[in-house]
């Protein structure tokens, strides 16, 4: 049967120019019998590696390429003027050397000397391309096309036509189609080079068109005559209907086209996909006896210090775990995590105790990356590494650091091994139910408005009430709207973004950019392929994942003078810290939630395992004795010895690490096989539990005091309480990792306190943080006080002996770190009034007003007095000569501190005029509402409190959509709140943001909620409401 191949087609990969996934085409060639596919996304690669697996699972060739963008310019970073041309041609890579030159050259399209609105490569290298890539014309936007009739572009054409393999011919009805195809008919007669029938494909179908064309109008991005273009996935019948339709070369001309897709795809050697184990290179043959040098080391030093006992025991551990980590392949890669992790603490670089089952290792604790040691709380290593990984699973430790810190380990594996080698992980942005619902209503709007006038259907509030109703309802929201809705399944998923994952950097033996692609974005080097794709390469990830409280208690250890804490220098058991860590949520890892906190606070614990236990009991998986446990009642399991094994657990079966326990310790299994049994109940993969189960029952009934046939029931019943609860079980050696986290914070918390609130209020993410903090300093009789000269920095800074901490001036609007930093090493110098320090001021002249209006000089004098003086400073400082005609004071004075000629004063004491000056100025501070209005503009919040100003408040915002709502700050109590406004009563008084106003009278009403066609009033739900106010014009 007749068939084609379609190699110029795009995905939703081609970014806000699709939205079909690569798998639909792939299937609709299946469905087709057609035997390849090329996905040739516009100027990049990403997600080759899935397309291509998941089209050979079904038996169809994937051709590896791309559209990529070609430009004149020289794509040389000698600063010459670029243009905006960005041509377009098709390379396909004929064979595994074609792959990686592909790849290099989409790395090379992506470096700021060639990128411009998209990723390019010039001319003269399209021309350098080997033989071992298709080089096709392309579309309309084929430089072929686009200069073709440019007189002094011959010579380039003529390159241009000896460079392309092939020249593409479309069959799209379009006049600027026609005669390009004919032209390029005629060229290959003249270079005997074969046309090639390209179908630009965008979209599978008709109604995929109509959503590409939603997106694009929703994006505002608009092409030319594109109604002309139709660019749905065809069937070989279809292409030559449309050949015949379009009629502009002769029928075996385009025939032949159609089938050269055949022969070029028939020419094309796909590469074979690698799934071995890939680690970076380190020093080779050596890995292990460097290892093995490394860990006799530092047991020693850690024998050495009493950290360790020297046992036969740890030791013995030890070399289990090696010769496991020999088997399963990882030595040079628990090396490098040592290696790694020693760099960070030695560069002032601190890691949380242990994230993920790495926390079972004795070998990762004696080589520091983790700092948990197994033999003090009783860690499970197989839950880590076992021998029945072996090949299958690459090494995979995460580690916590402070976010402001994790470029600086990233850099230092990139570093270590190589930018060739070295890599982030791609990752795609796609759009969710809710903003398909806004780009959809985007684009409607948009239409909408092109034919009509007044208010649109599809307006942003009625969309905002559209997701309100989808989130509550989505079938009956979808039969509502039906017209907007029509698109959404089309859209949802669609992929509309290309970023990174911030967290993993990818390193391995080989270089990433020829063998899996590569691109540069604002300075990152990052993959072509996702996280899923890496893992099916089985390549090494180093995840460096940014934890706040590693920052907290990073940044309260520097402010507390102490260095921060290894385990082993922490009181696990000081009993005033447990009594205080359930005094408050906040700054308590994992617990800061009120759900979670409720929890602990009623549990009462009073060691780690117990925070691990009730962390774990929030799991889904904890809902069966969750309440149980939190009351200290134990659970009866099937047997006393089940009961043993879990009395920390108060009888219940909550970690993955338990299961183990139970199949090691009781049922007789090494670790591997365990832990391969957990993971087959996890699995649901019955045959692997059945094919154990005869060693478990028999390795139970040994242990067992029990008759046989009782002693399986028993194990028979816990098994299946295994069953049960595995989807869902914590993990027992990564819970022990994050529980001393929280018990750390506590411990800083308690004997720290200033300093950790500092810390904390550093690293505030949002309004509900610092929230939070404020409420703790209070809780711990702290005060906050605003910014002020000699106690504040760049950032929030305690005063431990003042119980104090003082809020910063870096996050001021238009001040900075570096000037914070500068006034705060002013500190301790003296200065006999404000002409001494603003003589050496480091702020420039807007810099200085804001922080006088914001009362940072305060020991100095008042606000307006200070503004005053400097406007004086800056006018007479240094000041020589003063004209008469321009002259302000009297002769008298003058001369006190000058001699006259007929025409100027000339000064002979500088400093005594200003001092003079200066001391005639008032005492007294700017008008309130100048003051708060600085607060708001250049702090960005209101913290002015003043006991006095009782029933004044700031208006914030004011809301006269529907019944006027004001947000409002408390001038006397600090605090925002909101307080509605019958209509007639705002009419009589308007009000504008950062009015001032006294309240009269203001008075609670419940809520109202439409039902049945009126407002009937909801219970126990209140909303206050402005009945009378005054505006206040100025307060002093």
């Amino acid at each position: 049967m007749a068939n084609y191949v379609a190699y110029h087609v795009h995905d939703d990969d081609s970014l806000l120019d699709s939205c079909t996934k690569y798998s639909d085409y792939i299937n609709k060639a299946v469905e087709l019998g057609q035997t390849a596919i090329a996905i040739t996304n516009h100027g990049n690669v990403y997600n080759w590696l899935e397309r291509k697996l998941y089209a050979e699972e079904r038996g169809v060739k994937m051709l590896t390429g791309m559209e990529c963008y070609v430009t004149e310019d020289n794509c040389l970073d000698d600063g010459s003027k670029r243009h905006r041309d960005n041509y377009h041609t098709i390379l396909i890579a004929k064979n595994p050397d074609g792959e990686k030159e592909l790849f290099r050259l989409f790395d090379t399209s992506s470096k700021p000397s060639h990128q411009y609105y998209n990723k390019r490569i010039s001319m003269q290298e399209l021309f350098n391309i080997s033989d071992n890539i298709f080089k096709i014309s392309a579309c309309l936007a084929s430089p072929l096309n686009k200069l073709r009739k440019c007189k002094d572009k011959q010579d380039l054409i003529k390159q241009l036509l000896q460079t392309y393999d092939y020249y593409e011919i479309q069959a799209h009805d379009n006049a600027d189609q026609i005669e390009y195809n004919r032209w390029l008919y005629e060229m290959s007669k003249r270079y005997d080079k074969p046309l090639i029938a390209g179908t630009d494909t965008h979209s599978l179908n008709a109604y995929k068109a109509e959503c590409r064309q939603i997106l694009k109008i929703a994006k505002g991005i608009e092409y030319a005559n594109e109604d002309d273009f139709d660019l749905t996935y065809k069937s070989y019948d279809e292409l030559c209907e449309m050949f015949e339709k379009q009629d502009a070369l002769p029928k075996e001309v385009w025939l032949q086209a159609i089938e050269n897709t055949n022969i070029m795809a028939s020419q094309v050697v796909p590469s074979e996909v690698d799934r071995s184990l890939k680690y970076p290179i380190l020093y080779g043959d050596d890995d292990e006896k460097v290892l093995r040098q490394r860990i006799n080391k530092m047991y020693q030093e850690k024998v050495k210090a009493g950290i360790i006992q020297n046992t036969e025991e740890y030791r013995q551990r030890i070399r289990e775990e090696m010769d496991t980590f020999k088997d399963v392949n990882y030595i040079g890669f628990m090396l490098f995590m040592s290696e790694m992790a020693e760099w960070c603490w030695d560069n002032g670089i601190p890691l949380g105790f242990c994230r993920g089952s790495v926390g079972g290792s004795a070998v990762a604790y004696i080589t520091g990356i983790i700092d948990v040691d197994p033999m003090k709380w009783d860690t499970v290593f197989s839950r880590f590494c076992n021998r029945t990984r072996a090949g299958t699973e690459v090494g995979d430790i995460d580690i916590d650091i402070s976010p402001s810190q994790r470029h600086l380990v990233q850099e230092y594996i990139i570093n270590r091994f190589g930018v060739d080698n070295t890599g982030y992980v791609l990752s795609i942005g796609t759009i969710g139910a809710k903003g398909t619902i806004d780009e959809i209503g985007r684009a409607l709007d948009t239409i909408w408005k092109k034919s009509h006038k007044g208010d649109s259907p599809y307006a942003l509030p009625v969309i905002t009430k559209i997701k309100e109703e989808y989130e509550v309802n989505p079938d009956k929201t979808r039969e509502t709207y039906k017209e907007l809705f029509y698109y959404f399944d089309g859209l949802i998923n669609t992929n509309i973004s290309q970023s990174m994952h911030p967290a993993g950097v990818i390193a391995a033996p080989l270089s990433l950019t020829d063998n899996y692609g590569t691109f540069w974005n604002e300075g990152k080097h990052i993959l072509a392929i996702n996280m899923e794709e890496c893992h099916t390469l089985q390549l090494a990830k180093y995840d460096c994942l940014g934890l706040k409280n590693i920052e907290i208690i990073k940044d309260c250890c520097e402010y507390a003078g102490i260095k921060y804490p290894k385990s082993h220098e922490i009181n696990w058991e000081d009993k005033d810290v447990w009594k205080h860590i359930v005094d408050s949520p906040v700054g308590i890892f994992q617990f800061e939630g009120d759900y979670a906190f409720d929890l602990l606070r009623r549990y009462v614990p009073t060691k780690i395992r117990h925070l691990s236990t009730i962390n774990a009991s929030l799991r889904p998986s904890g809902a069966s004795y969750r309440d149980k446990l939190i009351s200290h009642e134990r659970c009866v399991n099937p047997s006393p010895m089940i009961d043993e094994l879990l009395k920390d657990n108060e009888g219940y079966l909550i970690f993955q690490e338990d299961v183990i326990a139970f199949l090691m310790n009781i049922c007789g299994l090494d670790g591997a096989e365990a832990d391969n049994v957990r993971r087959a109940i996890g699995r649901k993969q019955m045959d692997r539990l059945q094919a154990a189960l005869p060693k478990i029952l028999e390795g139970y009934c040994k242990m067992s005091s029990q008759p046989r046939e009782i002693a399986e029931k028993e194990a028979q019943q816990f098994l299946k309480v295994i069953e049960d609860s595995s989807n869902y079980m914590f993990g027992y050696n990564h819970s022990t990792g994050y529980s001393m986290i929280g018990y750390l914070c506590a411990y800083l918390r308690y004997y720290y306190p200033t300093e950790f609130v500092a810390a904390y209020l550093n690293n505030a993410n949002n309004d509900d943080d610092i929230r939070n903090g404020t409420e703790l300093a209070t809780q711990l009789g702290i005060k906050i006080k605003p910014i002020q000269f000699r106690h504040s920095s760049a950032k929030y800074m305690p005063d431990k002996a003042n119980k104090t901490v003082y809020k910063g001036v870096a996050s001021i609007k238009y001040l900075n770190a570096s000037i914070s930093e500068k006034l705060y090493a002013m500190r301790d110098q003296t200065f006999n009034s404000f002409i001494d320090l603003l003589d050496v001021n480091p702020c420039d002249a807007r810099q200085t007003a804001i922080l006088i209006k914001l009362n940072y000089f305060s020991e100095f004098g008042k606000t307006q007095y200070l503004l005053d003086i400097y406007d004086l400073y800056c006018r007479y400082h240094n000041k020589k000569i003063i004209n008469k005609d321009q002259c302000q004071f009297d002769r008298e004075f003058m001369l006190q501190f000058a001699t006259e000629t007929e025409k100027q004063y000339r000064l002979t004491d500088g400093n005594g005029f200003l001092w003079a000056l200066c001391s005639q100025v008032p005492q007294c501070d700017i008008p309130l509402k100048d003051c708060l209005d600085a607060q708001k503009e250049y702090l960005g919040y209101i913290d002015y409190i003043n006991p006095k100003a009782k029933k004044m408040a700031y208006v914030l915002n004011v809301d006269t959509k529907y019944a006027p709502k004001l947000t409002l700050y408390s001038l006397s109590k600090g605090g925002i709140f909101t307080a509605k406004v019958k209509t007639a009563v705002y009419n009589k008084t308007k009000l504008l943001k950062d009015d001032i106003i006294r309240i009269n009278k203001c008075e609670p009403e419940n809520k109202l909620k439409y039902s049945n066609g009126d407002y009937i009033p909801i219970p126990n739900e209140y909303e206050w409401w402005l009945k009378n106010y005054t505006k206040v014009k100025e307060i002093c």
